[in-house]
């Protein structure tokens, strides 16, 4: 009987979880767009590591 103490919540929790995600109707990412976004990303971070932004190096003479 104390088992129905521990069911219930988990199912009450459950069933919104699953009618919150039905409701908000999201779709699986679109793997095209993440593959290009992560080509920027992979650009901007050999861009950010190497020191040099917007075509100067910024060692030179001020």
């Amino acid at each position: 009987m104390i088992w129905l103490y521990l069911l219930i919540p988990i199912v009450i929790i459950g069933g919104i979880a699953v009618y919150l995600e039905k409701r908000s109707g999201m779709t699986p990412p679109d793997e095209n767009i993440q593959a290009e976004k992560l080509g920027e990303v992979l650009n901007q971070n050999g861009i950010n590591s190497s020191g040099i932004h917007d075509g100067t190096s910024g060692t030179g003479p001020n």
